[in-house]
């Protein structure tokens, strides 16, 4: 696991991916998982990786799927995965405690409607045996180091030809002074942009998923989003990854990985059943 320190940026990840892909090794961003652990494991699997190769989740790699816990846990510990912070590592990292859960103030009661009440069963689930006998100390202990480590995650990541985000930019703001307000949350005002966030970078985020973004509908599910605002070397000024893996709707559900080597895409389809059923189960502590 790399040890990622500021949290707005980490220039000692940023050299480290550089280098990498100056020296012709893969870089695979992926969107959002939301708990998928299984479908992220499939995914990484299939991108054989090397020893200089490397993989950035953009963040949301938590809550609504069925296995948050596990999710965290796999990111922490390869070395060559990176994490950006996602609005809902904000909301778990500001909000949740043991001792918090016997009272829920507003803004843990917020996560947990929003899809932490998900993850909280999975770590629960993961320190209680067969016969339901929880083990508080070390369930305690493991959310204190989680929560600790989502904090301290980067919002952005920024290379010579990309900017990595997870949810991106609002155009009406000098870049030197973008917040984690609108590094994680942002939507349509960043979407809409009619010209390059960053004339020389294009900027690759999750969070929205693609079905929604500009241009894309119903047919759209599961592809990734092109912005069709070019950079002058006639890339995007934007690509967007978050092809939605935790609806139940009747539409592909797949997780993506881009290679910023080469602009190839692998998809995984989402492995976990996802029905009324599964999101029962997941929710149920």
């Amino acid at each position: 696991m790399l040890i990622i320190g500021d949290n707005m940026r980490n220039k000692i990840i940023e050299k480290t991916l550089q280098k990498a892909l100056e020296s012709g090794n893969n870089i695979w961003v992926i969107g959002d998982v939301h708990g998928f652990n299984e479908t992220l494991r499939s995914l990484v699997g299939q991108l054989d990786l090397q020893t200089n190769d490397y993989v950035v989740l953009l963040g949301d790699l938590i809550d609504r799927g069925p296995n948050s816990y596990d999710v965290v846990q796999f990111a922490k510990s390869l070395k060559n995965i990176v994490s950006i912070k996602g609005n809902h590592e904000e909301m778990m990292s500001n909000s949740l405690s043991l001792e918090g859960l016997e009272l829920p103030d507003i803004d843990l009661a917020t996560w947990l409607y929003c899809g932490g009440l998900a993850t909280v069963t999975s770590y629960i689930n993961a320190y209680t045996d067969e016969n339901g006998e929880e083990f508080t100390t070390q369930l305690d202990e493991i959310i204190e180091h989680d929560t600790r480590w989502m904090n301290q995650l980067p919002s952005q990541i920024i290379l010579n030809d990309w900017r990595l985000v997870h949810a991106g930019y609002d155009p009406e703001i000098d870049l030197d002074n973008q917040t984690d307000s609108e590094l994680l949350h942002i939507r349509k005002p960043f979407h809409i942009a009619t010209k390059p966030i960053d004339i020389n970078r294009t900027v690759m985020f999750g969070h929205t998923p693609t079905v929604s973004l500009p241009g894309h509908c119903k047919q759209s599910w599961g592809q990734v989003w092109h912005s069709s605002v070019l950079l002058k070397d006639g890339r995007p000024a934007a690509i967007g990854l978050d092809t939605c893996l935790f609806h139940n709707a009747d539409a592909p559900a797949v997780l993506t990985a881009y290679n910023l080597k080469d602009g190839s895409t692998i998809q995984q389809d989402r492995v976990e059943q996802w029905n009324r059923k599964a999101i029962i189960i997941a929710n149920d502590v």
